[in-house]
């Protein structure tokens, strides 16, 4: 039997928090950043992912304006993706609906608390029911094995259900913490009847991830879509180090298409300071403008009508750590929008209605 290191055990008590989260009951806001995640439980303790990341989703490699900046995993930017009437009508039409306080949601949790479980039950749970065990029949004259087992038994089903009840609260005090890692107002934007911003990117975004000219095969495209989001940084505010995936996509995020497979992210405005994307595990040697290259790490300065694009997880919906990134905080105020493309269809209220995709 493997018995985890103290060093091991420590990492994990220590590691930075884990994704977003609305509590058990609560209905998730439809643009609730779900796979908010500055690092895995698991990832913190470990320098690898349990499974090999492999080729992303295809893209329509001629479209306008696409630069790769990174590769390995690919990463591009899209000068001129929205024309600067769009950028307007978002930002108008998000301010107008109002934005509030942009929610998050513990995104992972069931994987955490199962591996937390394993681990107690081949570490300290069984080493506690052995040394209780025999503790309570080392003077017993006559003890046989069996009483020892039995002892033994009694004493793991009772340190387990401790532990289960413990690594519960030790989850809940991770997640109760998440809200001041991302402190920037959002709103959904689901109406493609009103002004031309939110059309024109959900639009855009089928043809890049569609390789037909079809309009029957891009709606199909952006029902793969959550509902663009329009998100806004004002000075100081930051969306700290996470991951758009969700390593328990298959059940967390059933009834939202399941994994995270692109983020396609579109600057709605010029911003002179602060308000950087930071990639912390990458660097880059592209010539593209707007990268920052006061660091070595790959930073973007948004840019009015350009887009950003990346993989979270690859083809299969396998979590790719690489792809970690930040808001680094604002100076000038900041607009963005986001779309996230899914594994599967993304249904309302998350995704876009039949009505609205039909107006594409």
């Amino acid at each position: 039997m493997k018995i985890p290191s103290p060093y091991l055990w420590a990492g994990l008590l220590s590691a930075p928090l884990t994704n977003g989260f609305v509590p058990h009951g609560s209905p998730a806001p439809a643009h609730v950043d779900r796979r908010f995640a500055p690092k895995s439980l698991f990832m913190s303790a470990t320098t690898a992912p349990s499974t090999s990341v492999g080729p992303r989703i295809a893209i329509r490699d001629d479209f306008e304006g696409l630069q790769r900046i990174h590769s390995n995993p690919d990463i591009y930017v899209i000068e001129n993706f929205l024309d600067l009437k769009s950028c307007q009508d978002l930002i108008d039409q998000a301010t107008e609906k109002g934005l509030d306080q942009s929610p998050v949601a513990y995104a992972g949790w069931t994987q955490d608390v199962k591996d937390l479980a394993e681990l107690a039950a081949k570490g300290p749970v069984t080493w506690a029911a052995i040394g209780v065990g025999w503790w309570q029949t080392k003077d017993v004259v006559g003890a046989s094995q069996l009483e020892l087992i039995s002892h033994m038994v009694q004493n793991f089903v009772i340190f387990m259900v401790i532990a289960v009840i413990g690594i519960g609260l030790f989850t809940k005090s991770r997640a109760d913490g998440l809200q001041s890692m991302r402190t920037s107002t959002s709103t959904t934007l689901d109406n493609m009847n009103v002004g031309t911003g939110p059309v024109t990117f959900v639009r855009n975004a089928a043809k890049l991830f569609e390789s037909s000219d079809s309009k029957a095969a891009q709606k199909d495209e952006a029902s793969l879509f959550e509902a663009p989001t329009v998100i806004r940084y004002e000075a100081g505010q930051v969306l700290k180090p996470h991951f758009d995936s969700n390593r328990s996509a298959a059940t967390e995020d059933a009834n939202r298409g399941g994994q995270t497979l692109a983020t396609l992210i579109v600057y709605l405005n010029d911003v002179q300071a602060g308000g950087l994307t930071r990639f912390g595990k990458l660097t880059s040697t592209s010539s593209y403008k707007q990268i920052d290259r006061s660091e070595d790490k790959l930073c973007i300065r948004p840019k009015r009508g350009d887009a950003l694009l990346f993989f979270p997880a690859d083809a299969r919906g396998v979590f790719d750590e690489l792809t970690e990134h930040e808001g680094c905080p604002a100076v000038d105020e900041k607009f963005i929008a986001r779309i996230w493309r899914h594994q599967n269809r993304v249904p309302p209220p998350f995704g876009l209605s039949e009505d609205a995709l039909k107006s594409l």
